[in-house]
C-alpha cells in the first residue's frame, strides 16, 4: 500500500470522528502511521510515508554484550581494552588508587572505578530502584533533534525538527515522516526530556543549533541529581532508501556525567554513624556538545565534549545513619531508599574534597582530597577506610579429600580469611582470580574445566575465621562399551555392502575368514576360500605350497600339506567355492552360532559361480559388541564353507607395534573376536589449582591456592574372545551363552582312540582315526574335536604343520613371517602371528586388569586379554580372566611327537613365550586358544 493511500484514506473521513477512529485503527494494525501536517512539507508529498522511529541501546551495556558475544577474547588484557575503547577508556582509566589523608594517618580513601554507571548494587536485599541509574530497560521520555538533507554530504543545518518529545520506546509523540526528496538524515538526543519546566537542564537555541549541546548545573542535593545521557546516529547519515520502509535509527545513549558512590572499606575504627557526606569545590555548570559519534576514538576522551565548566558548590547527601564497623563493602544509602549516587560534571578532581560527619556533629570526622580525573562514563567508588599501618591480613587455604569419580561428586576445602588490628577482629571476602587445570603454573578464568560444576560461591561473609566450601564435579566415569555399542547403532546403515571392498563396492578385492562389522544395514561375502583373493586376483600361494617335509623321526607321512582341502577334502584348485564345486554349489545359508540375540538374519546364497554371495541382513537395535558363525550349504544340507562376524568397531582393528626378536609386529588392538561384556574406563585422576584472592583493600592482595581432585572412574574389563583349535578357521565361543546355540564338543560322535599300539593298529580304530579329517571340520564349524589318540594329538589325523603358514615346514619355530592361509582366522590384512612375535614382551610397567596392558613401541599401551581356553579333554572353558593364551602359527615337537603348537601364556606376574625347546609352554592342536592377529 502506497502512501498516498493512507493520507487518502484519512481524508476522506474527516466529517466523522468515528470513522476517522476506526480508519487509523486499522492502519495501526498494518503497522502504518496515520498522515500528519509534516506531510505537507514536501514538494512531493505522495512520495512520503514511513515515521522515523528510534532503536534506544545504552553504550556500557552494548560493551558488556559484545564481551559476551566474545568470551574468549574478554578474558584477555587485549578484549579488555577492547571493551573499554568502545566507552572511550582504558584499562589504566580503572586503576585502584589509594587516596592518604594529609594530617590524618588514621584513615585514608581507597579509590575504584568502573566502566559505565553502575546499577549493580552491592548490598545484600538492596532495592532496586535506590540507584535510579538509567539503563536502556529504565530510560523514559527523551528530546530529539534532527537534521536533513538531499545527499549525505549536503545536511541542513536547519533543523528538520528540534527538542521533539520521544516516547521510552523509541517513537515521537508527534510523528515525523521521512521525505523522499530529502531522504538523509542526522539525529541527536537528550536524557532526561528536556522541558521549561526545569531550568538546570536547557538546550542551545534552535536558532543556533547546527553543532546542539545542552547546558546543566548539578543541583546540590544528591536526590535531584540527574543521570545525564546523550546520542547520535553517528557520522554517517541515515538514509531513507526504500519507499515506504523507515530505516532503522540506533541511538546508543551515553552517560555524559561521573558517578560517584561511597561504601564502608576495610573497618572504620570505632562504632560511630556516618550521618553526611559532602562533596566541597567541584564544578557545578557546563555545557556539553552534543558529539557526532558514537564513541570516543582515536584515544580522545568523550570528556572533551564538556566545555565552560565552572561555579564550584557543595554537593549534599545527608540523613543517613551508617555504622563504621560490621558493613564493610556495602554501599552508603539515604534514608527511605533515596538516592545513593552524585551524579558529577567530568572535571579534574584536584581541588575537590569530601567531607565524612559522624554522629550529627557539626564539624566532618574525616576531610580527604579526591585525585585525578573524574571521566564521563565512568562510576567512581571510594570506601571510606582504616589506614594500614595496623592491619594484619590473614589468608590461608586447605584443599579438600579427593572427590569420588561419581556424578555430582564433592569436596569439601576450607578457606580462612580475617583482619586483626589493635581493636578489632573481622572476616575479609576472598574471590575466585584463576584456574590451572594444564599444570602449566599459569592461572587464567578461562581455563576452568567444563568438569569442574561449580563452587559453592565466594567466602568471607560469615562470622567463622574458617569457612568450608565445597565443589562440585561431574560424573568421571566412562562406560566404554555402551559408547562402544551405542555408536555402531548409531553408524549409518549400509545397503548391499561387499565386506571383501574396502569401499563394499560390488568388485572382489581382498577375502578373509573373518570380516569387522560396524554398521547396521545389509551386507554380502563372496563364496571365497579364506584369502584365496587378494588385491583382487587369485592368491593361490594360501593354499598351494612348495614346501616340503615336515617328517619327524618314527613317523612314515610327510606333515606339510601341499594343496589345502576343501569340505570333501578334496584339493582346492579355484578360490571359488561354487566353481570348486560347480555340481553341487552351495545355494543355502545358515547362522551357526551367535553370542548375540537376533544380531543376523535373512542370510541366503544368491548368484552362481564366481559371482555367488552370502548375503544377509544385521539388525540395528540388535548390533553390540559381538560375535556369530555364518555358513553357506549345498542342496543336500552339508556345510561348505564358513566364516567369523565379528561385531566391533574397525579400531579393533588398529595396529599397535610391539618389538620383538628384532621385528616390528604390528598387533591389532583386540584378541580377534574379542567381546566386552563390561568396560568402564578411559579416563584418569584429575586436577584443577584454584586461585584464591583476598579482598584487602591495602598492599599487595594475599593470595592462596587450593587443589581440587577427582578420582579417575572405575577400570574394569570384563568379556571373553573366540578360541580355537590350532590350523583351524572357525572360532570357537568363549561362552555357553549362544542365540542359536549351534556350538557343541563332540567327543562321543568322534570315539578317541587308546593310545596303546595294539588298539590303535585295529582296522576298525584305524579307520575311525583317518575318518578325523580337515573336511569335517570344515563341515562341522560349530564343534570342537577332541584329539585323535593312538599317538595322534591333533583333533585330526594327518598332523599338518603349515596350516596357518603356508611354507612352513619345520618344528622349530625358525620359519617366520609365513605366509597367511586360507584356514587363517584372521580378519583381511592380518594373520596369526609366528613365534617370535611374543619374545619381547615383558612386565615392566605393565598393569593388570583381567588381562596385561603393556607398554607398545613409542610407549603407547596395548592390551592382551585373559582370554582363558577351552580344553580339548572336554571342551570345557578355563582360566578365563586370570590367563591369556595364545597361538602363534607354527608348530612344535614335544618329546619327538607331533601335534603341538607354539603358544604363550600371559597372567598376573608372568609371561611366558616358547623359545626353548624343552619349554613346557606347549599346547595340543586340540586345545583352544585365543589369536592375537599381527599384520601382515
Amino acid at each position: 500500500m502506497k502512501f498516498n493511500k493512507i493520507r487518502k484514506c484519512n481524508a476522506g473521513r474527516k466529517s466523522t470522528a468515528a470513522l476517522t477512529f476506526a480508519c487509523l485503527s486499522g492502519l495501526t494494525a498494518l503497522g502504518l502511521t496515520a498522515c500528519s501536517d509534516n506531510e505537507l512539507d514536501s514538494t512531493n508529498s505522495g512520495q512520503n510515508g514511513a515515521a522515523v522511529t528510534f532503536q534506544v541501546t545504552t553504550a556500557d551495556k552494548q560493551a558488556q554484550q559484545a564481551a559476551k558475544a566474545n568470551p574468549a577474547l574478554a578474558m584477555t588484557r587485549a578484549g579488555f581494552a577492547e571493551q573499554l575503547k568502545m566507552q572511550g577508556l582504558t584499562p589504566e582509566d580503572l586503576a585502584t588508587r589509594k587516596i592518604d589523608i594529609p594530617g590524618n594517618s588514621k584513615y585514608c580513601l581507597i579509590e575504584s572505578t568502573v566502566a559505565g554507571i553502575d546499577d549493580d548494587l552491592t548490598n545484600a536485599n538492596a532495592v532496586g530502584t535506590r540507584a535510579k541509574v538509567t539503563t536502556s530497560a529504565t530510560l523514559g521520555k527523551f528530546s530529539a533533534i534532527a537534521y536533513r538533507g538531499t545527499s549525505a554530504t549536503s545536511i541542513s543545518t536547519t533543523p528538520w525538527f528540534y527538542n521533539a518529545e520521544v516516547n521510552a520506546n523509541g517513537t515521537l509523540a508527534n510523528t515525523q515522516v521521512w521525505s523522499w526528496g530529502e531522504p538523509y538524515a542526522r539525529f541527536y538526543a537528550v536524557y532526561p526530556q528536556v522541558t521549561t519546566s526545569y531550568s538546570k537542564l536547557t538546550l542551545a537555541p534552535s536558532t543556533n543549533a547546527s553543532t546542539p549541546y545542552v547546558n546543566i548545573e548539578v543541583e546540590p542535593g544528591v536526590q535531584n541529581q540527574k543521570d545525564l545521557m546523550t546520542a547520535c546516529s553517528g557520522e554517517t547519515p541515515i538514509h531513507y532508501a526504500t519507499l515506504g520502509t523507515a530505516p532503522a535509527v540506533p541511538l546508543q545513549f551515553q552517560h555524559a556525567m561521573t558517578a560517584i558512590r561511597f561504601k564502608i572499606g576495610d573497618r572504620l575504627s570505632g562504632t560511630h554513624k556516618i550521618t553526611k557526606i559532602e562533596i566541597v569545590g567541584a564544578k557545578s555548570k557546563g555545557k556539553f556538545t552534543l558529539p557526532s559519534s558514537v564513541q570516543a576514538t582515536s584515544g580522545a576522551s568523550f570528556n572533551s565534549a564538556w566545555s565552560d565548566v565552572s561555579t564550584p558548590a557543595t554537593f549534599t547527601l545527608d540523613g543517613i545513619s551508617v555504622n563504621t564497623s560490621g558493613h564493610v563493602n556495602e554501599t552508603i544509602v539515604g534514608k527511605d531508599n533515596d538516592n545513593f549516587t552524585f551524579y558529577m560534571i567530568p572535571q579534574s578532581a584536584a581541588g575537590i574534597k569530601v567531607k565524612v560527619y559522624f554522629d550529627n556533629q557539626a564539624s566532618p570526622a574525616i576531610v580527604a582530597p579526591f585525585t585525578g580525573t573524574w571521566k564521563a562514563g565512568t562510576t567512581k567508588t571510594y570506601a571510606l577506610s582504616q589506614s594500614a599501618t595496623n592491619l594484619k591480613y590473614t589468608f590461608t587455604a586447605t584443599s579438600g579429600t579427593v572427590a569420588t569419580s561419581d556424578d555430582g561428586a564433592t569436596t569439601t576445602y576450607q578457606v580462612t580469611s580475617y583482619v586483626d588490628d589493635d581493636s578489632q577482629h573481622r572476616q575479609v571476602k576472598w574471590k575466585v582470580v584463576g584456574y590451572d587445570a594444564d599444570g602449566d603454573g599459569n592461572f587464567s578464568m578461562s581455563e576452568k574445566p567444563a568438569w569442574l560444576r561449580s563452587l559453592d560461591g565466594e567466602g568471607g561473609t560469615s562470622t567463622n575465621d574458617v569457612e568450608s566450601h565445597t565443589a562440585t564435579f561431574n560424573t568421571n566415569e566412562r562406560n566404554l562399551l555402551k559408547e562402544r555399542n551405542e555408536a555402531m547403532q548409531k553408524t549409518t546403515a549400509v545397503s548391499n555392502y561387499n565386506l571383501s571392498n574396502s569401499s563394499g563396492a560390488s568388485a572382489i578385492q581382498n577375502t578373509a575368514n573373518c570380516y569387522v562389522i560396524d554398521a547396521p544395514g545389509t551386507y554380502r561375502i563372496p563364496l571365497v576360500y579364506g584369502n584365496a583373493i587378494k588385491n583382487g586376483s587369485n592368491n593361490t600361494s594360501a593354499y598351494k605350497t612348495t614346501a616340503t617335509g615336515g617328517f619327524v623321526p618314527g613317523y612314515t607321512e610327510e606333515l606339510t600339506l601341499d594343496n589345502f582341502l576343501d569340505h570333501n577334502d578334496h584339493k582346492i584348485t579355484s578360490p571359488y567355492i561354487n566353481v570348486q564345486n560347480a555340481t553341487r554349489p552351495a545355494t543355502q545359508a545358515e547362522v551357526i552360532w551367535s553370542d548375540v540375540s537376533g544380531v543376523v538374519t535373512n542370510a541366503t546364497v544368491t548368484g552362481s559361480g564366481q559371482s555367488s554371495f552370502l548375503e544377509f541382513k544385521v539388525n540395528k537395535n540388535q548390533l553390540v559388541n559381538g560375535n556369530a558363525v555364518i555358513a553357506v550349504k549345498n542342496a543336500s544340507g552339508t556345510v561348505m564353507w564358513s566364516w567369523h562376524l565379528w561385531f566391533t568397531p574397525k579400531s579393533s582393528l588398529d595396529k599397535i607395534a610391539m618389538t620383538s626378536a628384532g621385528k616390528t609386529y604390528n598387533f591389532t588392538a583386540d584378541n580377534l573376536g574379542w567381546k566386552y561384556t563390561s568396560w568402564w574406563g578411559g579416563t584418569k585422576d584429575r586436577t584443577v589449582v584454584v586461585k584464591l584472592e583476598q579482598q584487602a583493600e591495602f598492599g599487595t592482595k594475599k593470595e592462596a591456592t587450593v587443589t581440587l581432585t577427582q578420582k579417575k572412574g572405575k577400570d574394569e574389563r570384563i568379556g571373553y574372545g573366540n578360541i580355537y583349535q590350532w590350523g583351524r578357521k572357525d572360532p570357537m565361543p568363549g561362552t555357553s551363552t549362544l542365540y542359536p546355540a549351534g556350538y557343541s564338543y563332540n567327543g562321543s560322535g568322534y570315539v578317541t582312540v587308546s593310545d596303546q599300539e595294539s588298539e590303535y593298529n585295529k582296522p576298525a580304530n584305524k579307520a575311525l582315526m583317518e575318518s578325523r579329517t580337515i573336511g569335517l571340520s570344515i563341515q562341522k564349524p560349530g564343534e570342537m574335536l577332541p584329539k585323535v589318540g593312538g599317538g595322534k594329538l591333533s583333533w585330526f589325523y594327518k598332523q599338518y604343520i603349515n596350516l596357518w603358514s603356508t611354507d612352513n615346514n619345520k618344528f622349530d619355530g625358525s620359519v617366520r613371517d609365513g605366509k597367511k592361509t586360507i584356514y587363517d582366522p584372521s580378519p583381511v590384512g592380518f594373520k596369526v602371528p609366528d613365534a617370535y612375535a611374543f619374545e619381547g614382551f615383558t612386565t615392566t610397567g605393565a598393569e593388570w586388569n583381567n588381562g596385561y596392558t603393556l607398554i607398545a613401541d613409542n610407549n603407547k599401551d596395548i592390551y592382551f586379554q585373559a582370554g582363558g581356553a577351552r580344553l580339548g579333554k572336554n571342551g570345557s572353558i578355563a582360566a578365563l580372566g586370570t590367563t591369556g593364551l595364545y597361538w602363534q602359527s607354527v608348530p612344535k615337537l614335544d618329546g619327538g611327537k607331533p601335534g603341538y603348537g607354539y603358544r604363550t601364556a600371559l597372567s598376573k606376574g608372568s609371561i611366558r613365550t616358547i623359545n626353548r625347546p624343552s619349554d613346557d609352554d606347549m599346547g595340543s592342536y586340540a586345545n583352544a586358544y585365543g589369536v592375537r592377529p599381527v599384520a601382515e
